[in-house]
């Protein structure tokens, strides 16, 4: 009898096991997919709305460059400090790739809202 038990509680380990994979992988896909179009917008509102003595054309670079390799370098560093804190039991591994996605979504949140807000300013003649 008590060996019934542990075979059920081994296989509900297992497919609770599967079904965390399986939800992390279509978060993981989720998460990339925000952040691809967030990274598009980004680029594109960067180019359009920051003035200065560059060109539009520099600014697109300058913001495409950004986007691509600047935020997701600082995204993967400050995901190793992120992934330290414990969810649902998961590996350090797992746990870092997802922290480190949800990081670089946060940045390009946070320069999305910046740049809602210098493109208010500019209708509004403040900048």
């Amino acid at each position: 009898m008590k060996e019934d038990k542990m075979q059920n509680r081994e296989i509900l380990d297992a497919d609770s096991t599967e079904s965390i994979d399986e939800k992390l992988k279509s978060d993981k896909k989720k998460y990339v997919v925000r952040i691809l179009i967030l990274i598009v917008l980004n680029t594109i509102l960067f180019g359009l709305l920051i003035k200065g003595q560059r060109s539009m054309t520099d600014n697109f670079m300058s913001a495409l460059i950004a986007n691509l390799i600047g935020f997701n370098i600082i995204g993967f560093m400050l995901g190793v400090i992120v992934a330290l804190f414990p969810f649902k039991g998961l590996s350090y591994k797992k746990r870092y790739l997802r922290a480190s996605l949800l990081t670089i979504l946060t940045l390009q949140i946070i320069m999305t809202i910046g740049l809602i807000l210098i493109g208010l300013m500019t209708l509004m003649g403040w900048y």
